[in-house]
């Protein structure tokens, strides 16, 4: 990897790790198309999950995933 490069989360925590993120990602995202995806940064996946939970915040009743 060069410097500067980001790496992807399944290199950088592991396939069974990266596919849970994924699958919370997944659950919590209102999205068509969400970035989603393990060979996304972590960051990037934890973004959109971050930002999914907050739109559901005012609804009352997150998905157990946004509790986590």
């Amino acid at each position: 990897m060069k410097p500067g490069d980001v790496q992807n989360c399944r290199d950088a925590i592991g396939a069974a790790a990266a596919a849970r993120l994924v699958e919370r990602c997944i659950r919590v995202s209102p999205a068509t198309r969400p970035p989603c995806n393990a060979a996304n940064p972590c960051a990037v996946i934890q973004g959109e999950i971050e930002r999914s939970c907050k739109l559901w915040q005012g609804d009352g009743n997150p998905p157990a995933e946004c509790r986590n």
